[in-house]
């Protein structure tokens, strides 16, 4: 019974492969990787399902071979996993998780392997290491009383390089990662605090979904500008874009800034609840006593 359900997802993945023997090494693959009972590549396959020596060789056939669709398959993959029942909502929005991974490698001569930072602030962890640096995304699956993350795609970012004129960060690529998804509705993207930054938030915005993550100790806001004085002369130069600088950091520690939001939440959550809908209660929030932040440059 547990076969059959596992037979009715992947049958879903057969537009992925032009030809009906690759989509059989492909299920092949699927199943030992289903059943495997340890992480040693290829081999465990092998291993897993109990197959001879000569399909090693053609199961790394199926893994370098063009036929098998990379991109396609992930949006097939995306497609099946966001119609099954338990999809945790929030505002009516998916949740989706993402971070980066840096796994360390023995092999000196393996494909993607660079000398990588450590940027994790643990302590147990070398400075430096030779690895593969990925980038997962994942979406949040209801499942009991817990959530499981289901994983969507993940690629090597670093250490292959198929252009010299590719400029991408990190940042971009996991935008791209994210747009190749192509996912029907709107999403929620929580991240650490690597990805707050404005490459990451525009991104998103510009496909109508948002960022949750956590603001850099560094990042600035910036109040609005003066208003300028209509009496006197006008100064040369461009007008003034953005007032004084306000470290974000610096307000968690200001008991009088804390105190005053708490009495502006509430002042203008009960001013909202009492205006009817139109364009004067759009504005009820910035009405109250707490400082506009007109501009956030992580």
């Amino acid at each position: 019974m547990l076969w059959r359900h596992w037979w009715h997802v992947v049958r879903h993945l057969r537009g992925a492969c032009p030809r009906e023997r690759t989509f059989r090494w492909m299920v092949v693959c699927l199943a030992g990787m289903t059943i495997r009972t340890d992480l040693l590549g290829v081999t465990s396959v092998v291993r897993g399902l109990g197959l001879c020596a000569a399909c090693y060789d053609r199961l790394l056939d199926l893994l370098h071979s063009p036929a098998l669709q990379l991109d396609t398959l992930t949006r097939l993959w995306c497609g099946v996993v966001c119609v099954q029942p338990g999809l945790l909502r929030v505002g009516g929005r998916l949740v989706l998780v993402g971070d980066g991974l840096k796994v360390a490698k023995a092999g000196k001569q393996m494909p993607g392997v660079k000398k990588l930072h450590q940027t994790s602030e643990s302590t147990t962890k070398p400075e430096y290491l030779f690895g593969h640096s990925c980038q997962a995304v994942a979406v949040l699956l209801q499942a009991a009383a817990s959530v499981v993350a289901v994983p969507l795609a993940g690629r090597i970012h670093e250490g292959v390089v198929f252009s010299n004129r590719d400029q991408r960060t990190l940042l971009d690529k996991m935008i791209a990662l994210i747009n190749a998804l192509q996912i029907g509705e709107p999403f929620v993207f929580v991240a650490d605090a690597y990805y707050a930054t404005g490459k990451v938030v525009h991104g998103l915005l510009a496909t109508g979904n948002h960022l949750v993550t956590r603001v850099k100790k560094n990042a600035v806001a910036y109040a609005p500008p003066p208003a300028p004085n209509t009496s006197a002369p006008r100064r040369r130069g461009r007008p003034r874009t953005y007032g004084d600088k306000i470290r974000v950091a610096s307000l968690l520690t200001d008991d009088d800034a804390l105190s005053v939001g708490r009495r502006w939440t509430s002042s203008a959550s009960t001013d909202c609840g009492s205006r009817s809908s139109g364009p004067s209660s759009r504005r009820c929030a910035s009405s109250g006593p707490m400082p506009i932040i007109s501009g956030w440059r992580p």
